[in-house]
Order: structure tokens, then C-alpha cells, then sequence
């Protein structure tokens, strides 16, 4: 990824945690940009030179299709990378560039010696967790929660 497409591709990265944290029904409307920006900061002090932290673009055809962020924390002593992001732009998701995407991921991995790859997906986002399982990935770990009135 460019510096100049980081730009971009951050502002929106932003707004859309954000966005995905109030759906999921994890924060306030009222400061969810707040908070978003504020953990965005802290993952990426450093902007695209952070340590351990790398990002793709992905293209077809000389187009961009999608993003693909990737965490090693250089910290543990596991080898394990966790897909901070993966989006693909609304006009062209269905036609397999969201698997592609994983795909690339999992090369990454293999190249680096990683041999757990890991995700995060949001309860309500169906299509992306019906991928991520259709590509192999398991739950490891399941958050709940009920609404107490």
C-alpha cells in the first residue's frame, strides 16, 4: 500500500469500525468515532511503518478489488498472524476476491514461517463468517450477550 492510499484507506477504516462496533451493539453511537480513532492511534502509531503491521491492496486487472491487513505481533513466541482487515469494495464482492484475499493471506503466512492464521468476525456480519468457515477457519473463542431490561 501506498503512503498515499494508506491515507484514504485509513479515514475510512476509521468511520467503519466505528460503524461495525455500534451494529454489533459494542458502543455508543455518541463517541464510537472517538473511540475508533483512538484504537486505530494505538495500532498504528507509526502509520504504514509500524512494526508488524503490513498491508496489501489487492487488484485485478489493474483495479483495486480489496485490502488485506495483517498483524504479527513481534512480541509473542507463537507464530501467528491475526487479519486485522479484509475488505473488498462493494462493487466487487460476490465474484471471489474476498477468498482470494485469504489466500494470499494464508501464502503470506507460509512464506514467514506462520502457522496460525487468525481473524475477528463481527456476529452480524453472516457473509464474511460464512466465508471465513467455508475457508476453513474455526471458532476459537465466542463472546455473547443479553440485553437486560
Amino acid at each position: 500500500m501506498s503512503a498515499e492510499r494508506y491515507l484514504s484507506w485509513n479515514e475510512r477504516l476509521i468511520v467503519e469500525f466505528a460503524r461495525d462496533k455500534v451494529d454489533s451493539g459494542n458502543w455508543s453511537a455518541d463517541d464510537a468515532l472517538d473511540r475508533s480513532a483512538e484504537e486505530n492511534k494505538r495500532d498504528l502509531p507509526q502509520g504504514l511503518a509500524t512494526p508488524g503491521h503490513d498491508i496489501f491492496v489487492g487488484h485485478s486487472d489493474g483495479e483495486e478489488v480489496g485490502v488485506l491487513w495483517l498483524f504479527t505481533d513481534p512480541g509473542l513466541t507463537t507464530s501467528e498472524t491475526m487479519i486485522y482487515d479484509i475488505e473488498i469494495a462493494e462493487q466487487h464482492r460476490g465474484k471471489g476476491f474476498g477468498r482470494e484475499l485469504l489466500t494470499a493471506a494464508e501464502r503470506w503466512c507460509a512464506g514467514h514461517g506462520i502457522g496460525v492464521l487468525k481473524l475477528h468476525v463481527f456476529a452480524n456480519n453472516i457473509a464474511a463468517g460464512n466465508l471465513y468457515e467455508s475457508a476453513g477457519f474455526e471458532a476459537t473463542n465466542i463472546n455473547m450477550a443479553k440485553v437486560i431490561t
